[in-house]
């Protein structure tokens, strides 16, 4: 591979290995429990299935594959989440350095290997690890596949949709501005079979998932929408998503804003080649309407991940290597370092942080200690019931024998996996031990 011949592209490959090593003996010696998210998708991960209650089922399959590994250890299912990051990061920097610059690609690598968000997401699994690693090697085969429009390129461009389509619904987003994209700008090749081929594909992966959500009356498709029903305006909404989108990416969001805005023009009069253009399409107008929406919904910040990365990714390859942006890039990578030095010394002494971090942790906090005092009274010979996925999760993980928790159910429609798996109606006249918040023991 020409690749391997060229010297910078060796040390970025020895830099991201070491990095991961590194990593890898950080989250070995972490003394972090499960939050109760992580526990719910480990949970999931013991009932394999083509869908799960409000996701599809990508993240079950492949904590699964890590515990028949490493066994139902918190390392074991907090180890994806740093192999997927480290591949977003080397596909990120193998995009920019294939299509763009070796030296703007080295730089992006430097950037994305301490962003905030990036470095939590090396440690904590999620939906969005997987997720952003589908997004960068979907945009990377579509990148391919707009400079060379054989069947090879459409074939893993689709595949790799596909798969990120049975990760999370965001990933509709990219299948619907690619598809617009080419409509509108490249209608010769939107026309031709090979994508035709490519989105075909795309939609027989992600078909398992679409039958799940069929014969499960679309649940999936309710719960989606419940993200979107809260309209209010807020100027404070805005306010706050916008700061935390700069905490998080850094103020490299605010690079890639300005550069957006300078790049209009040239996208419109198409004075840029294409490559360029798409990263432009899948990210700077879908960040704006989202900043815009986010005066009425609030919105999480991870929920705009794959078209900031995507913005970046356009930022690196677009800016010019003059003096000023090199000193803007080079004091944002100092602070990112810094923030993720933050991060890792916050993850192994919680305690020495001030009161406000504290707030960060509670999610994670306390499971360990309920779950040695609901052994206490629990037996398998009774069903152990609790009033929410939080505290059903967090036990079928910390409770030595991992039992199957039932969840109470209040409304006649499903609220969470639980419910779906088992319902309460068939312990009536049963023993059971109920645990609750702010219960006292029995």
């Amino acid at each position: 591979m020409k690749f391997l011949q060229n010297k910078k592209f060796i040390l970025a490959l020895f830099f991201i290995l070491i990095l991961f090593f590194l990593k890898m003996t950080y989250l070995y010696f972490l003394d972090l429990p499960l939050s109760y998210d992580e526990a719910y998708y480990w949970d999931w991960s013991r009932f394999l299935d083509f869908g799960y209650y409000n996701k599809p089922p990508m993240i079950a399959w492949i904590i699964r594959v890590s515990t028949e590994f490493f066994g139902n250890t918190e390392f074991a299912v907090r180890f994806p989440a740093l192999i997927l990051t480290t591949l977003t990061i080397f596909f990120s920097y193998l995009l920019v350095y294939k299509y763009f610059n070796e030296n703007k690609a080295f730089l992006l690598l430097l950037t994305f290997s301490f962003i905030p968000i990036l470095t939590v997401y090396s440690f904590i699994i999620t939906i969005d690890p997987p997720l952003i690693f589908f997004w960068i090697l979907s945009l990377f085969f579509f990148l391919r596949y707009l400079e060379n429009p054989n069947y090879k390129n459409a074939i893993f461009t689709g595949f790799f949709i596909g798969l990120g389509l049975l990760t999370k619904q965001t990933m509709f987003t990219f299948l619907f501005l690619g598809i617009t994209y080419l409509l509108i700008f490249n209608k010769d090749l939107f026309f031709k079979k090979e994508t035709f081929l490519l989105f075909l594909i795309a939609l027989l992966v992600y078909f398992p998932n679409i039958y799940w959500n069929y014969i499960h009356q679309f649940i999936l498709v309710k719960h989606t929408e419940e993200h979107f029903s809260r309209k209010t305006f807020s100027l404070f909404s805005f306010l706050k998503f916008f700061r935390d989108s700069i905490s998080v990416y850094t103020p490299l969001f605010l690079f890639f804003l300005y550069t957006g805005g300078e790049y209009t023009k040239k996208f419109f009069k198409k004075e840029s080649e294409e490559k360029l253009n798409f990263l432009y399409f899948l990210s700077f107008p879908v960040i704006l309407g989202l900043l815009f929406l986010s005066f009425f919904i609030k919105l999480n910040v991870n929920w705009i991940l794959p078209f900031v990365l995507t913005g970046f990714l356009f930022f690196f390859a677009y800016f010019s290597l003059s003096k000023e942006w090199e000193i803007l890039i080079f004091a944002n990578l100092i602070l990112s370092i810094l923030l993720s030095i933050i991060v890792y010394l916050f993850g192994y002494f919680p305690e020495k942080f001030p009161e406000p971090f504290q707030v960060l942790l509670e999610r994670f906090k306390g499971w360990k200690v309920l779950a040695e005092r609901v052994e206490k009274y629990y037996t398998q010979k009774i069903p152990l019931v609790t009033e929410g996925r939080q505290l059903a999760a967090t036990l079928s993980f910390y409770v030595k024998t991992h039992p199957e928790v039932y969840v109470m159910q209040f409304d006649p429609f499903p609220e969470n996996q639980y419910h779906l798996w088992r319902g309460v109606d068939i312990l009536k006249g049963k023993e059971v031990l109920i645990v609750k918040k702010d219960f006292s023991e029995p």
